[in-house]
């Protein structure tokens, strides 16, 4: 028994130096989320949730081309990637929706190339009334989805809102590097 504290000591130092330097996080678990089924026969997730909730047949079918087909200039993640260290992002979207279809696995290609971990995208999805349960899109008055809002100590710096003025990479490109953004609703 008198081996058994300084083992279990050691164990806890042992795994405390392993978390500090290990490089990849955990696999995320989807949230426990409510669901309903929309107009035209699809899944339609409401309320918070996160990327793991997009890995379902359904889902990947629109995200996972999106992701794979976005074109990505060389260089583009090494300039951007210290540009996004410190940012959050809130992001609001509908998995019924087309344009949220078009735009997410895009964004979360460069969300990735950028090294944002999954506990830096705070997700919000809302129904096709563009309402939810807690109504937290108020808050953020979401009008338009998907709205990726980037946020830096607790402060938004801008947002791109349902589809790009240019193309995402060069929406992104300008969000980043604090240039005078519009989204494509800003007149509005």
């Amino acid at each position: 028994m008198k081996y058994l504290v300084p083992t279990a000591v050691f164990a806890l130092f042992i795994m405390s130096c392993k978390s500090t330097t290990q490089k990849k996080a955990s696999p995320q678990l989807p949230l426990e989320v409510e669901t309903l089924i929309g107009e035209e026969g699809e899944t339609v997730v409401l309320g918070y949730m996160n990327r793991a909730n997009l890995d379902t047949p359904e889902f990947q079918a629109w995200f996972q081309p999106e992701y794979n087909n976005i074109k990505i200039p060389e260089g583009w993640a090494e300039e951007f990637a210290p540009l996004a260290k410190n940012l959050e992002f809130k992001l609001f979207l509908g998995t019924w929706c087309g344009d949220t279809q078009r735009e997410l696995g895009g964004m979360f290609r460069l969300l990735d190339l950028m090294g944002v971990a999954n506990d830096k995208i705070e997700m919000y999805s809302i129904s096709e009334a563009k309402d939810s349960p807690l109504g937290y899109e108020k808050e953020y008055d979401i009008l338009n989805i998907p709205t990726l809002i980037f946020m830096e100590n607790g402060k938004e710096i801008n947002r791109f809102v349902e589809f790009p003025v240019v193309n995402l990479v060069d929406d992104f490109s300008e969000i980043l590097k604090r240039e005078a953004y519009e989204n494509s609703y800003a007149d509005f």
